[in-house]
């Protein structure tokens, strides 16, 4: 097969994975399509890229982080079904009052990430209390994802220490610990909130002068009188759980699925009396559970990666840039930022990403003299620039959580949680 048809196949597959999930469609069977466009445009046995290429990857990943994305998933039904996250958020939202409710509401959201709570369990806790501060501020509602996606993407990505998947995967490739960098790090994340804001800042500008915009409200749901928790634990309580894991992990060095674990204890004891009688056993169920179907669609993903790297089309594409990658150490650095989103673009997952580019790329650039904590930061950041295509199951999830559409939310995400990242990743080239 041809390199051109064989990169052609690759572009065709991608166009219909995003096709597919505007119209709708399973992320799980629409890779399975996009597997089998691939393979039979580059010469693959069709039978060996399904079995052995996707499945092999499927499961490889998907064991080596099952306990990390379930724990956390745990973690944050115990917070939703307690009241503690509404606690959480709710004396925060107070403390600054309506002048600076929609600045508490990033704040919350970013404790609750960092604090290692599953992103994907993260917008069921915000989307309660978003909408009464967004009707308060008179904030448009298709600006929801967006500044939602931002609070998220900082301490997922970008800031040292914090407890998500993204910041772990690294640690256990390079042998780095998830403080890695952390002068750049803090730099990556007050340039990446500093762009945001001034983002949100024009845009809601324009947003008075377009009719739809200005009239962008807040879905109502029945249940949103009911929002109140009086029986919620008290925000010492509410916050000793996270602030345990985050000490447990970065300061005594204890494996993150230990240091989770004992953060998910800690729930169970300290919101035992929060959750309704009876509810406890259920509610660690749902919250495994939780943790399954989000793992499950990063793992299809990430086995269409596995099998684009086995087709001649990228290996050619792979050596070009490690070529590119070996004139100098601010070439290699660029190229850390490009092939990663390379990677983030094929699996359309930056867990994903993160791990396939590692595994990949990382035995060359440290042979290039890259300081491996650099690598770790500047991968993680870097791999939340093309994950964030329509087809991703975050902003699908988060878009019909809201009751918005691609046409007039995706935008907004698309400058914050897209473009962005990548900006700032390259500012790594000033660390090198």
């Amino acid at each position: 097969m041809s390199f051109a048809l064989g990169l052609g196949g690759i572009v065709v597959a991608l166009v219909f994975l995003t096709v597919a999930v505007y119209k709708g469609w399973s992320i799980l069977y629409s890779s399975i399509i996009s597997v089998i466009i691939i393979a039979l445009t580059n010469g693959r046995d069709l039978y060996e890229a399904l079995t052995v290429d996707y499945v092999s990857s499927f499961t490889s990943y998907a064991a080596a982080y099952f306990i990390l994305f379930c724990e956390g998933a745990m973690l944050g039904k115990l917070y939703d079904a307690s009241g503690a996250a509404w606690k959480i958020g709710k004396t925060v939202v107070e403390k600054c009052g309506t002048k600076f409710a929609l600045v508490g509401y990033i704040a919350v959201a970013a404790i609750l990430e960092y604090g290692g709570i599953s992103t994907f369990v993260i917008c069921f806790v915000l989307l309660p209390l978003a909408k009464p501060i967004f009707k308060e501020t008179g904030t448009p509602w298709y600006m929801w994802p967006a500044i939602t996606i931002v609070p998220i993407i900082g301490p997922e990505l970008m800031t040292p220490g914090g407890l998500q998947t993204h910041n772990i995967i690294p640690t256990q490739i390079l042998g780095t610990d998830l403080t890695a960098a952390p002068v750049m790090g803090t730099v990556f994340t007050v340039v990446y909130f500093a762009i945001c804001g001034l983002y949100f800042v024009w845009e809601l500008r324009r947003a008075k002068n377009v009719e739809w915009k200005r009239n962008s409200l807040p879905p109502v749901d029945e249940s949103d009188a009911a929002a109140d928790r009086d029986d919620a634990p008290n925000i010492l309580f509410a916050i000793l759980p996270i602030v345990v894991g985050v000490v447990l992990i970065n300061f005594a060095k204890l494996q993150p699925i230990y240091g989770l674990g004992v953060s998910v204890i800690l729930c169970i004891v300290l919101f035992y009396r929060s959750i309704p009688k009876g509810s406890m056993i259920p509610t660690l169920n749902t919250g495994f559970a939780n943790g399954v179907m989000p793992l499950i669609m990063v793992t299809a993903v990430v086995g269409i990666a596995q099998v684009v790297a086995q087709t001649d089309a990228f290996v050619v594409v792979r050596d070009e840039l490690l070529t590119f990658s070996s004139t100098s150490k601010i070439a290699t650095a660029l190229s850390v930022v490009g092939i990663t989103n390379v990677m983030a673009l094929i699996c359309g997952s930056a867990s994903g990403a993160i791990a396939m580019t590692l595994e990949m790329f990382s035995d060359a650039w440290l042979s290039a003299g890259l300081d491996p904590e650099w690598i770790h930061r500047v991968v993680v950041t870097a791999s939340g620039g093309f994950d964030t295509v329509p087809w991703n199951s975050f902003v699908v999830l988060i878009l019909t959580m809201g009751k918005l559409d691609h046409k007039r939310s995706y935008m907004p995400v698309f400058w914050v949680s897209l473009v962005a990242p990548i900006l700032v990743a390259l500012l790594g080239v000033f660390f090198v």
